[in-house]
């Protein structure tokens, strides 16, 4: 009877290390995980996808402390204006480290032929300061971030700046 008690305490103890081992290695493989942006990387283009991995959402913040976090969800859509912000990855149980990444200003305006017009349309990520230049005569107009104009067909020039 002993030898026996003491095979089944050995095979108690051998699963219970057996199970504990397994809750280790899930606590730690299911760590909240960034893939993009990279750490103190500089974004360019206005259209980026953020990836993680064991997460639920990605927390964006314009500080270290997330004093006014920005959540967002799968499938979420966001644009950040030039700057640099903070991230980290949220899980049920677990946040992953905080990271930075800067948005880059990016000037970029459009002018896309209609019938009897043209669109002028700012499809940059900054606000511009639009000038027109005909015939020696210059006019400025203003376009935030994604507003269009129609401008009619003749030989203008026309110039995007950030403001």
């Amino acid at each position: 009877m002993g030898v026996e008690m003491n095979k089944t305490k050995k095979i108690v103890i051998g699963e219970a290390i057996f199970i504990i081992g397994v809750l280790v290695y899930l606590f730690f493989s299911t760590i909240p995980n960034q893939i993009y942006p990279l750490h103190g990387m500089t974004i360019i283009e206005p259209d980026f996808n953020f990836e993680i991995e064991n997460g639920e959402e990605v927390i964006i913040s314009i500080d270290k402390n997330f004093t006014n976090p920005i959540i967002l969800k799968e499938n979420s859509d966001i644009f950040l204006p030039p700057g640099l912000y903070y991230w980290k990855v949220k899980s049920m149980l677990r946040e992953s480290e905080i990271r930075n990444f800067t948005v880059k200003g990016h000037v970029s305006l459009a002018l896309k032929e209609r019938e009897e017009n043209y669109e002028l349309q700012n499809t940059g990520n900054v606000d511009l300061n639009v000038t027109k230049k005909k015939e020696g005569i210059t006019s400025n107009t203003i376009l935030d971030v994604g507003e269009s104009k129609e401008i009619e067909k003749d030989n203008s020039s026309y110039e995007g700046r950030q403001i």
